[in-house]
């Protein structure tokens, strides 16, 4: 969990009046949200790793978390949550907006972690970016992801103080 994954949630409020904002910040979580319950089944596994920011971001032993950050089964849990969406909110572009903000955490974990997101599920070929494996890298990913967050909320910001000057 981390803070740009919330960024994205903010940033997409404006597009979203019919959904609160607690909604679309949980969307951009929900892969690490079910992650939780199967690490607890035993189900997933947790990685170990250790951090230094000489070498960034070291993987001891990779998480096993095809049923949570799987490419495929991330697509899968975006349609499932925008479904859900339609049938709470029944306005296709809310739904939309709540499946893409579920799947945009796989993207972005797709940039930082290293190659241990599989595609398909256990044995399948696994991908990443890997920026966190360096020092430098890792340290980028914290200024991004704090930039990013700065993003999304001024963004928020932004349009709640459009919406008063249009209100009056």
């Amino acid at each position: 969990m981390g803070p740009g994954h919330l960024a994205l949630g903010f940033a997409a409020k404006p597009a979203t009046p019919k959904a609160p904002l607690w909604v679309l910040l949980i969307a951009t979580e929900v892969l690490d949200l079910i992650t939780f319950p199967l690490q607890a089944l035993g189900i997933e596994s947790f990685a170990i790793s250790q951090v230094d920011l000489t070498n960034g971001l070291q993987l001891i032993k990779p998480a096993q978390m095809p049923w949570s950050h799987g490419l495929f089964m991330s697509i899968l849990w975006s349609l499932i949550a925008a479904g859900i969406a339609f049938l709470v909110y029944r306005d296709r572009k809310t739904s939309g907006i709540i499946g893409m903000l579920v799947f945009s955490h796989w993207i972005l974990d797709f940039i930082v972690h290293p190659p241990h997101l599989p595609l398909l599920f256990d044995g399948s070929p696994t991908v990443g970016l890997a920026l966190w494996t360096s020092g430098p890298g890792f340290i980028f990913s914290i200024f991004l992801e704090i930039a990013l967050l700065a993003v999304g909320i001024s963004f928020y910001i932004a349009s709640r103080k459009r919406k008063k000057v249009l209100q009056k």
